[in-house]
């Protein structure tokens, strides 16, 4: 025992140093998220291991693609700053038929020379012709040369106080965003009576650029169009009460009184349904939401 004793010891101690020494190396690491490879201690690659070689081909080919990228915006600019018009502001619309009919509020449209719409996934746009506009209700309907499988269907009633919506829009948050993103939120009666006015209250984070987006109820359906975010210390000034993050929605019922008016197909879904959770909602908002650019001449 006193004889092999040492020998265990060595290779107890020994073993640890080895993977040390070799966790310590530098590699090449290449991170495929990012699209670069760079030299790091191999403890802290948490992509793949290249050799020289292929580091020096990946970085070649990262070069390559930087420079088209490079040379494609500088050609997006200049074709850009040639044009009668420039970008003014963008809002949201949706598509409420297989024909790909769009609906949105009026105002995201109205003070424009020129209407666009950014298709999804794309750098694609299409220039938008307003077909109908009820300026009473904020509504607008647009024909485009979009053309979705996805379309939203209204909701047969409206949700009761307090009942979780999501609201469907290109908020501005220092840019403005090139997908649609999902804003949580809950419908509010306070301020707004949608048996006289047509409108109803939601309290969430609203921004510009929700404007003209789907607010859709727990179950994936339409109960109205985001019309405007509301001035917090009017209404305070108004009520007494402090609301924020408070703004108002052209109710569904309103909407399907503009779209039989206007003669345009839309569905009403009056089954049961179920219950959506937050992804699924993202799912079947955002693909028949799009983002659409208000331009004006200089």
């Amino acid at each position: 025992m006193k004889i092999w004793m040492p020998l265990i010891v060595a290779l107890l101690t020994g073993t640890p140093t080895i993977a040390s020494e070799r966790a310590m190396e530098v590699v090449n690491c290449w991170d495929a998220e990012r699209g670069i490879v760079q030299p790091v201690r191999r403890k802290r690659c948490t992509g793949r291991e290249v050799t020289s070689a292929e580091a020096a081909r990946l970085k070649t080919e990262y070069d390559l693609n930087r420079r088209r990228t490079l040379v494609r915006g500088d050609t997006i600019r200049r074709a850009e700053n040639a044009r009668p018009v420039r970008f003014h502001s963008a809002g949201a619309g949706f598509a409420i038929n297989k024909s790909g009919t769009i609906l949105t509020s009026a105002h995201v449209v109205q003070p424009c020379h020129a209407v666009e719409l950014r298709v999804p996934n794309s750098v694609r746009r299409l220039p938008v012709r307003i077909r109908a506009i009820d300026e009473k209700n904020d509504l607008a309907l647009l024909d485009t040369g979009y053309r979705t499988r996805y379309y939203l269907r209204f909701a047969p009633h409206l949700p009761p106080e307090g009942e979780p919506v999501a609201v469907i829009g290109y908020p501005l948050e220092g840019r403005i965003r090139l997908k649609p993103r999902l804003t949580p939120a809950n419908v509010s009666y306070e301020l707004s009576d949608p048996r006289k006015r047509g409108l109803l209250g939601v309290i969430g984070d609203v921004r510009r650029g929700h404007s003209g987006g789907p607010v859709l109820d727990s179950k994936g359906r339409v109960i109205g169009v985001l019309k405007a975010k509301i001035d917090s210390v009017a209404a305070s000034r108004l009520t007494g009460e402090i609301f924020k993050h408070l703004a108002v929605v052209t109710e569904a019922r309103a909407v399907a009184g503009f779209l039989e008016r206007a003669k345009t197909r839309h569905g009403i879904d009056g089954t049961k349904g179920r219950e959506r959770t937050e992804r699924g909602l993202y799912a079947i908002g955002t693909a028949a939401t799009v983002r659409l650019d208000c331009l004006r001449r200089t």
